[in-house]
């Protein structure tokens, strides 16, 4: 199975790195909250992506398989973020994520020439079984 997917393959991004940091030490309350009501969402099997559609943050979620969907607002506002994903953070798939914990990552990244970073919140959620299906990331860049 192939994670990466070449309609959100960036060939001018050049990946600089990427350090987890902890999201309760620089995101807002309003990201803080909104991680509290998808944590204790009732079902866990399922995304609940549109409890973090927060003002001024790109979501999307991809399943274990790679397909992605739940872009919001849209598909091209997430296409930085799921090239980071997919080519970068997680090149050989989510398989390697081992529970439920959410992860924020500060990327770093050049594009034509400017260099940006991101900060992106990666949100397992699960299978029946109690595996990782999916991921929800939010980028919560200008939350930060």
């Amino acid at each position: 199975m192939e994670f990466s997917d070449h309609t959100h393959n960036l060939a001018e991004l050049a990946f600089h790195g990427a350090t987890e940091v902890a999201p309760d030490q620089i995101c807002t309350k309003e990201v803080i909250q909104a991680l509290a009501t998808w944590s204790h969402r009732p079902n866990h099997q399922v995304s609940g992506s549109d409890l973090l559609r927060l003002n001024d943050c790109a979501v999307f979620s991809i399943d274990y398989e790679g397909k992605a969907r739940d872009y919001w607002p849209s598909e091209s506002e997430n296409d930085i973020s799921e090239t980071l994903i997919r080519e970068f953070l997680y090149h050989e798939g989510i398989c390697t994520l081992s529970d439920e914990r959410v992860r924020l990552f500060h990327v770093r990244y050049t594009i034509m020439a400017l260099t940006g970073d991101e900060y992106l919140l990666v949100c397992p959620y699960l299978t029946a079984a109690g595996n990782i299906s999916g991921i929800v990331v939010v980028t919560v860049t200008k939350m930060i």
